[in-house]
């Protein structure tokens, strides 16, 4: 993203011709990606922001809110999908279109559908321990312990990162007996259950992507109302070349009057 006018770049973070042009102030003025989605700053396109949903054309069954989180997709285009950390699975839970798919691992790559399965798309993981650092060592170990990511669990595998206290007394899993999860985290997924969204247009999507045997009454109501319009595509078309009736030319009175 590029701005001029705003502030004027000191001569030694000048990278264009035009001294004013240049990136945000806060990057040392260099040039770097920006968004100009709906005409909002890319701050304004946090995933978290709940009113996006009204202001912004979302596609590709994107969900804004308190829990949602910036996917990397295909064409590496971020995306807002709600997400949930799952404290005892150890993984990371997106919901895309009312189905929830499982990141168990970083940069792991998902084909998800979208939009009643008429689109596809594949996301990438992000970074588990970048995404749901609460899920590794909740609250960073409170200030009051190490973050151990490669200590020995039972029969001698290496098991999830846990906080090791600085007091040798306190077995906390954040060295603080005030940890609590918020909203973004779960101790299990058990209360995460696919849905079945339906729209507008997913009835004329069918249309064209399933058998006429799974059609509902919808359906068939699109598909009836895409065949008469057909066919008055078809009679407009065919109207072109019918010939014109020609028109009787009306006698002058004069040539009447000396017929008579």
């Amino acid at each position: 993203s590029l701005r001029g006018g705003d502030y004027m770049p000191p001569e030694t973070l000048q990278y264009f011709s035009k001294a004013e042009i240049g990136g945000p102030r806060e990057a040392d003025f260099c040039p770097v990606y920006g968004s100009v989605y709906s005409g909002l700053d890319a701050a304004e396109l946090d995933c978290r922001i709940a009113s996006n949903m009204d202001s912004i054309d979302v596609i590709y069954s994107e969900e804004y809110g308190e829990n949602s989180m910036c996917f990397e997709t295909t064409g590496s285009e971020g995306r807002c999908y709600r997400a949930q950390c799952i404290y005892e699975d150890f993984n990371l839970k997106l919901n895309v279109d009312g189905s929830w798919y499982t990141c168990e691992e970083d940069f792991q790559q998902i084909e998800v559908s979208t939009l009643s399965g008429a689109f596809g798309t594949t996301v990438t993981c992000p970074r588990l321990s970048q995404a749901c650092p609460d899920m590794f060592c909740p609250v960073n170990c409170a200030g009051r312990g190490e973050c151990v990511f490669d200590h020995e669990g039972a029969n001698d595998t290496v098991a999830r990162p846990k906080c090791k206290c600085f007091d040798e007394n306190d077995k906390s899993a954040s060295c603080s007996e005030t940890f609590t999860l918020n909203g973004k985290y779960l101790r299990d997924s058990g209360s995460l259950t696919d849905t079945i969204k339906t729209n507008f247009f997913e009835p004329l999507i069918a249309v064209f992507v399933d058998h006429p045997d799974t059609w509902t009454t919808s359906s068939w109501a699109w598909a009836a109302a895409l065949f008469v319009v057909f066919l008055l595509m078809i009679l407009c078309i065919c109207s072109s070349f019918w010939p014109e009736k020609e028109k009787r030319r009306p006698v002058p009175k004069n040539r009447r009057m000396a017929a008579m």
